[in-house]
């Protein structure tokens, strides 16, 4: 889930029954029913990571954090079988059918997935399709959500999630400010999107 590699978390194909001291993921009941190889068998462990990162990456047992930990290098542990593959493309058509029964903050300048700020990404409540620079989502298309559901802020969460798990890499490499850091970015997310 987070790549914290400071316990046994399965032992010859079975859970321990382990709490991370990281995320606090319990193996064997938030990894159940993942499996390598497809979106959807991955999609799960994506968006608990997508909500554990939009939470603040909060440590379950904070005495246990290492000094001068980093979430990104963390997050390399997780190996690739649970990080890939890519969500598939979006049905567009379906997207744009679906948006009336998602909701908005109104206007919205901060990029739902990620917390990057700057470019109009909703008009009154109307998606502008803009992509960001930073996760790549495109705004009405890669992150309709409702408020306070938690099943609807699914898909928010594991593109998140994704994004992190295969380092953050930006859509506009040239965009990426110098001294950027992860978590800075991501508590600009909105609550409601989290």
């Amino acid at each position: 889930m987070c790549g914290w590699d400071g316990d046994r978390f399965w032992e010859a194909g079975w859970p321990t029954s382990a709490i991370c001291d990281c995320c606090g993921s319990e193996s064997g009941i938030g990894d159940m029913g993942a499996a390598p190889g497809s979106w959807s068998g991955v999609e799960g462990l994506h968006a608990f990571r997508g909500w554990w990162l939009g939470a603040g990456a909060r440590w379950e047992r904070p005495r246990r954090q290492p000094g001068g930990w980093d979430v990104l290098r963390q997050l390399e542990n997780v190996p690739a079988h649970w990080r890939t593959p890519a969500p598939p493309p979006p049905d567009r058509d379906r997207r744009i059918a679906e948006r009336a029964s998602h909701g908005s903050l109104g206007t919205e300048i901060v990029c739902r997935i990620c917390g990057l700020p700057g470019e109009v990404r909703r008009r009154a409540g109307r998606p502008t399709e803009t992509i960001c620079p930073a996760c790549g989502a495109e705004s009405g298309i890669d992150d309709l959500g409702r408020p306070g559901d938690w099943d609807a802020l699914h898909g928010i969460r594991a593109r998140r999630g994704y994004w992190a798990a295969v380092g953050c890499p930006w859509a506009v490499p040239a965009a990426r400010p110098a001294t950027w850091d992860l978590m800075e970015q991501l508590a600009r997310v909105p609550d409601a999107w989290r």
